[in-house]
């Protein structure tokens, strides 16, 4: 009789761990259908880590970039990364556009790993996030205007150029 009545409270108890074990699957998994419905809505959230991780390095390389230039240089430089984001032409993200192979040579020589942005470079894309300035610029270089694009101003050392 001992041993009857302990494997009825067994039973009990593992109906009972059944039970709350399924609550929190289907609890898990509600969550998980709501955030992948999310994700094919496109609301184009981000993560709060990766958003500052992004808008970082946009300011090291605009830094590494154009450090040496005007306020108004490194809004340009800024936009350039911007824009490109926004374009069909390019990735869809600011690491994309920035590691883009050729694009731009602080990433790809390592200058960025070694730079720390400025206040004034800080400000130049905090500006440009809240209002684009220069919404056609897709290019920059400071050995004259490249051969693709269409130029459009020189600003400091660089060339700047449209599609």
């Amino acid at each position: 009789m001992g041993i009857g009545r302990f494997l009825k409270n067994c039973r009990w108890f593992l109906l009972a761990l059944a039970g709350i074990l399924m609550w929190g699957f289907l609890i898990f998994t509600g969550i998980s259908l709501v955030m992948e419905a999310r994700a094919e809505e496109g609301d184009g959230a981000m993560p709060e880590e990766e958003y500052y991780d992004s808008l970082e390095l946009l300011a090291l390389c605009v830094e590494a970039e154009a450090g040496n230039q005007s306020i108004e240089g490194k809004r340009m430089a800024a936009d350039v990364i911007l824009n490109r984001v926004d374009s069909p032409d390019w990735p869809d993200t600011i690491e994309g556009v920035i590691a883009d192979p050729y694009e731009f040579a602080s990433f790809w020589n390592g200058a960025i790993d070694s730079t720390e942005p400025s206040e004034e470079t800080f400000r130049a894309v905090l500006l440009e996030l809240e209002s684009r300035s220069y919404p056609g610029l897709y290019y920059f270089t400071a050995n004259g205007y490249p051969e693709y694009g269409t130029p459009w101003k020189k600003v400091g050392d660089h060339y700047f150029s449209g599609k």
